[in-house]
Parts: C-alpha cells; structure tokens; sequence
C-alpha cells in the first residue's frame, strides 16, 4: 500500500509555494517574490563583476590582440583608431556567426521580446556569448554602453532561476524584471535609476507586485559591487548651476534640440537596421566597425569610454566645434552599431551625444548672451537628462540617473524643463515609439501594452483555475463512478477518449442521465456509457501548462478556437497530471470580478 504524501515532503512544499507564487497579489506569494528577487540581485552582481573583470582584461592584456601595447586606443595613431574598431567588429561577427542562431537577438530589445513572446525565457547562450563580446566591443571602440549587456545577463539570471525552481511564468516575468535592474544597479550604482528604467522600458508597468521585487533586487545588485573600487561610473560636474531666470526659454529651446537629435538617431537606426537586416551578421558589423573606425580619425573621443567623454563636456574642456562635431559623430557610429546589433547598448552612447550636443549648445548661448548664460558643463548635464528621456521615452529614468550620478538636485527644475519638449518633439518625429519599440517593431513584433495585456500577463493559470475536476475514462463506468462522484462531489469531468480527444462534460449532465436510465425500467443502467450517449453540453479542450499566464491561456484560446483548457504539469515518462479546469468566462472574471 502507497503511503499518502505527507505535508511536509518536499515536493509538497514546492508546489505550495509556486501555487503562492502563482498570485503575487497575495502577501505570501509577494514575499516570497521578494526573497528571489534578493537572490536574483545577488548573483546578477556577482555576474556584474565578473564582466567587468572580462572588461578590465580586454583593455589591459587583451589589449594587445587588438594591437595596443600601453596605449589607449583614442590616444593610439590614427591607423590603429581606424584598424581597431574595424577588426574588433569583425571578431564580434564571427563569433555571433558561429555560435549563435538566428535570429541572434541581443541587449535590452531582446529582453523585452523574450518577456512579451518567451514568457521571459531568457537563452543562458546567448547572454554568454553577449557576455564575451560585448566585453570586446567596449575594448574596441564600438559606440555600444554596458547597460545592454549588464541588463541581459541580470535578465538571464533571473530566467534562469525562474527555470530551475519551475516557477509560474508570471513570477519568472518578476525574476527577469529583477535581474534586469539588479545588473544596471551593480554596473553603475545607480539602484533607483535602475528600477524606474525596469519599470518604464522593460516592464513598460508599475504595480506592487513587481516593484517590490524589483526594488530589492536593484538594492542587493548595487550591494554587491558596492565595496570595489574602479567598477562604478563617476560624473564630475561643476558646481556652477542655473546663472537666472532669463535662460529658462533657451532651456527649453534647448530641450527641444535634444528632442529632435533622439528623433534622429531612433530614425537612423531604423532605416539603417532595415538596410542591414538583408546582410550576413558579419558585413553588417564589419560596417559599423569601419564607421567607427572612420569617424575616429577626426574625432578620436568618440573611441574613448563613454564617462570620459562626458567629463570633458562637463568641465567645458571641449568648445563649441569639437563638442558639436562629436556629438555628431557619436550619433552616426551609435545608429550604425545599434542597428548592426553589435552586443551592447544604446543608453551610454546617448549619454555621450547629449553632453556633446548640450556643451555645444551651452557654449552657443554662452556666445550669444555672455552676461547671462551658464556654464557649458550645465547645459551638457541638461542634455543628457533630455537626450535619453526622449530617446527612451522614459522621464522618470533621465531624472533619477542623472540625480544619482551627479548627486545635483538642483539639475530637477532645470532637467524637467528641458525634457518635456524633448520628449513631445521625440514622439512627434518617431511616431510615438522609443528606441526600442522601434526595434521590435522592425523584427515585425507587437507589443501590446494595454491594461488588460498587463493583467493577464501578471497573473498565472493556478490562481484562476478550477479545481473541482475528475480525470474519467470514456466510455465510463456508470457504477463505480458514481460512488466516486458521491464520495467526493466535482464539477467538472475530463475525458480521455479512445481516439486521443479530450473533452469536457458537467458532473451535473451525467448524474441526471444516470438517475434516468436508473428509472427506466425498460432500459436500465448499462454497464457501460459511451459519453455520445450522454445529453448535455460537451467541450472541447486543449492542454495548457500549470506555469502559463492568463495572457497564454487567452492566446491559445484564441489560436486553437478551443471551448476549454486543461492545465497540466507537462513532464517525462508517465501521463502529465491534470489540476484544473480553465473556460473563457473564467479569464474575464479574473479581470473583471
């Protein structure tokens, strides 16, 4: 005789805790979101570390692969600045070619399509070659950032936990929304930032459900990395703020030139990547790597890492031509990169353009009205702030990163300014769409951000579903199933038919036909029923796994023009156990009780 499971086996308590998972609206299943989250941010910032020792490697011994020996590589003679950034591309190309599949999908867009079309399955492959080389593009010159990279490998890392501990695909979504942020929090310092970014571009939502998680993650990431010295970004901004009043119209003026430099470069890497989608991996980047290295020549700032560049604009060390032409120069080799999908990212290049633009643009005014303009190194902050909020239409993001990184309060007035009209002008231009919205909609990809989508993405099938279900034979034994129905009343009866159908029928419909045929005498109960014989209304269902979301379970209702899902736990060997009953009517009421 098989012993009963007691409720302390450990299989017990994994499935209570994923079936509190399963509603994170629950105060349990939010804690326990919580505690993964923790651990998600932990080991992001460990992998964090990691990258940046890959980096540091790249840029030190590694470097002399790429022809540098003591020399860094914006200070090297021209024809290395033009040689490298070449040669590193086409590296990068050949290992994306050999050990990637298409269709070779890297940094935060990919994130976003693996969280609205993959449930958040996260390839751990492709964020290890992504690892490797986006190590390498940062040691090459490309005009790509850590924070694509830092922010896919978080990702991954969450997916990953998500995976192994069979977590409800709802929760899995948290776990990558956690790792996401945890990366960008241990790679720069910047935790608040890197929970608005989280909330704004990724998850494109802000509920409690995966703020929390998301916000302790960022915090144990930032933890982390906290005590290493050399791993975290700094901006040196100069003191000198708002000179008065009267510059607030430039400001806007300002503001509303940064929006049009996002418009452009989202554009450009839209065209670009258009023309570049007909091209083998390795032409494409090889293209972008001789952009690079061509633009190089005239402006050799435009190799050097990301902060460095931005700390002249912001000591004004660069004057009004060489900031305005570098500038340029970086929005051209930043679409070029992006749209040849070189591993990386799109924001610390952004970073860089709206420093160079808004130097440029302070110097300018500084020309025009010398009595009461700022300091050019204020305007640069200002077109930081305005150039990314535009660019990713996120201006929560833009406030918060450069308040943590230039620890400037006083930038909010001035920031806040010059970010609405870049932002309005910005969608004006681009149809309403960030950067990367952009980017998904070029691989032919919606994504679909209406109240409802979020809702049913948020909850998991376990927490709607209907458990009052028996699992029965057809044809059926009318005896013995009715002593069972007796013993222990249910709902719903499964099917499993000969012919491999599965279908569903209401207890209620069998137990009036048995007590019929009981009272007719003439017929009397068979001692088998085919379910044809049986009147009431019969549904046709389809599987669906336990882990799914309610945004799954609508699709395949939708896709397969079922009545009806069947929740399964799908698994090797032996039959998958069935736990619940799933119907339209359902899913509405979960959205609209």
């Amino acid at each position: 005789m098989t012993r009963p499971t007691r409720a302390w086996h450990p299989d017990q308590i994994r499935e209570r805790l994923r079936r509190q998972l399963a509603d994170v609206e629950y105060t349990p299943g939010l804690g326990l979101l919580c505690v993964l989250g923790a651990v998600t941010g932990t080991l992001c910032g460990l992998l964090i570390l990691g990258l940046h020792t890959v980096i540091d490697w790249w840029r030190g011994p590694g470097a002399l692969l790429l022809g540098l020996d003591g020399t860094r590589l914006h200070e090297a003679s021209a024809p290395i600045r033009l040689l490298v950034p070449l040669a590193g591309a086409l590296i990068i190309g050949a290992l994306i070619t050999a050990l990637l599949k298409p269709p070779r999908q890297t940094g935060i867009a990919s994130v976003i399509e693996r969280l609205v079309y993959h449930q958040g399955y996260l390839p751990i492959r492709t964020a290890a070659v992504e690892f490797f080389t986006a190590a390498l593009a940062a040691a090459s010159g490309q005009s790509v950032g850590r924070e694509g990279v830092a922010a896919h490998v978080g990702a991954a890392s969450g997916s990953w936990l998500g995976g192994r501990l069979q977590l409800p695909n709802n929760s899995v979504r948290t776990l990558v929304g956690c790792g996401a942020a945890a990366g960008i929090a241990a790679s720069f310092n910047t935790p608040l930032a890197a929970v608005m970014f989280t909330m704004e571009v990724v998850m494109m939502e802000y509920t409690i459900a995966s703020f929390a998680p998301i916000i302790i993650a960022a915090v144990a990431g930032a933890l982390t990395t906290y005590n290493l010295t050399g791993i975290h970004p700094e901006l040196f901004a100069a003191e000198p703020g708002l000179h008065g009043m009267t510059e607030l119209p430039y400001i806007v003026f300002v503001g509303a030139l940064m929006g049009l430099a996002a418009a452009a470069l989202t554009r450009a890497t839209g065209w670009l990547t258009d023309g570049f989608s007909r091209m083998p991996v390795m032409v494409r980047m090889g293209l972008a790597g001789l952009a690079a290295g061509l633009l190089a020549l005239p402006y050799p700032q435009t190799l050097a890492p990301g902060f460095d560049t931005i700390n002249l604009a912001l000591a004004s060390e660069l004057g009004l031509g060489l900031a305005l032409g570098l500038g340029l120069a970086k929005l051209a080799t930043a679409a070029m990169a992006t749209a040849a999908a070189i591993p990386g990212g799109v924001i610390l290049p952004a970073f860089v353009i709206g420093a160079a633009l808004g130097s440029a643009l302070g110097a300018a005014g500084g020309m025009l009205a010398p009595s009461h303009a700022s300091d050019p190194g204020f305007y640069a902050l200002i077109g930081m702030g305005a150039m990314i909020g535009a660019l990713l239409h996120a201006p929560l993001t833009a406030m918060v990163t450069l308040l943590e990184l230039s620890d400037r309060t006083e930038l909010l007035l001035p920031g806040m300014l010059a970010l609405i009209p870049a932002l309005v002008i910005s969608r004006r231009f681009t149809g309403g769409d960030s950067i990367f919205q952009m980017l998904l909609h070029r691989r032919g990809l919606d994504y679909r951000n209406d109240p409802v989508s979020q809702y049913l993405r948020r909850a998991s099938v376990t927490a709607t579903m209907n458990r009052s279900l028996a699992v029965i034979d057809d044809p059926i034994d009318p005896d013995g199933l009715r002593q069972r129905l007796v013993k222990r009343p249910v709902e719903w009866l499964l099917l499993r038919r000969p012919e491999a159908r599965v279908t569903l029928l209401r207890s209620a419909a069998l137990m009036r036909y048995l007590s019929a045929a009981e009272e007719d005498e003439d017929v009397g109960l068979p001692e088998a029923v085919a379910v044809r014989d049986i009147p009431g209304k019969r549904l046709d269902a389809v599987a669906i796994d336990i882990r799914a979301t309610l945004q799954e379970a609508h699709d395949q209702l939708q896709r397969t023009e079922a009545d009806a899902l069947y929740v399964i736990r799908r698994q090797a060997g032996e039959g998958s156990p069935v736990f619940g009953v799933l119907l339209p009517e359902d899913i509405e009421r979960a959205y609209h009780p």
